[in-house]
């Protein structure tokens, strides 16, 4: 398993360098807390926020190597999808459920619903507006710091993270 993560983590780290993407380094970070937080065993529903933040920074990545726009709305669902296909091979490793209770279905059907998943999405709207909290703290402050934007992703995905271990 170790060999596994650590052939993992050189994927991580050595691709992006070599394609030269966009922000890289955004998708190596969210990669690093994925399997970190996994092995530290936090609990299930921060691991599925951190996937979730993997998931949108690969598919932001993405959208930057694809030139050409074959439709309207062709990131968001490139976004859209690379989260899906990205969550559902770890789903059996993160999945959390809970109950809901629906009076309103079938006389009072109970549903199960993956907080886990619903994690995974804030994760991904996060990583999604952290460029543009980059960019206002830029006009702000009137030039950026070294690596802004990545600093600006992982400590949005952190501090969710961290609210999300010691409150739910």
């Amino acid at each position: 398993m170790f060999r596994f993560l650590t052939v993992l983590l050189l994927i991580l780290l050595l691709i992006p360098v070599i394609v030269l993407a966009y922000c890289p380094l955004c998708v190596a970070g969210a990669g690093i807390l994925v399997i970190a937080g996994y092995e530290l065993g936090v609990k299930k529903i921060v691991v599925g926020l951190f996937i979730g933040g993997l998931a949108v920074a690969f598919a932001e990545w993405l959208n930057r190597l694809i030139k050409k726009k074959f439709f309207k709305g062709q990131e968001i669902l490139i976004i859209i999808l690379t989260l899906i296909f990205t969550y559902l091979p770890v789903k059996s490793l993160v999945s959390d459920y809970f109950y809901l209770y629906s009076p309103f279905i079938k006389y009072g059907q109970i549903i199960m619903l993956d907080k886990s998943f619903f994690a995974a999405i804030l994760g991904g709207i996060l990583t999604y507006i952290a460029p543009y909290i980059s960019k206002f703290i830029t006009q702000k402050r009137g030039k950026t710091i070294l690596f802004q934007r990545i600093i600006v992703t992982l400590i949005l995905l952190i501090i969710c993270g961290l609210i999300l271990q010691f409150i739910l």
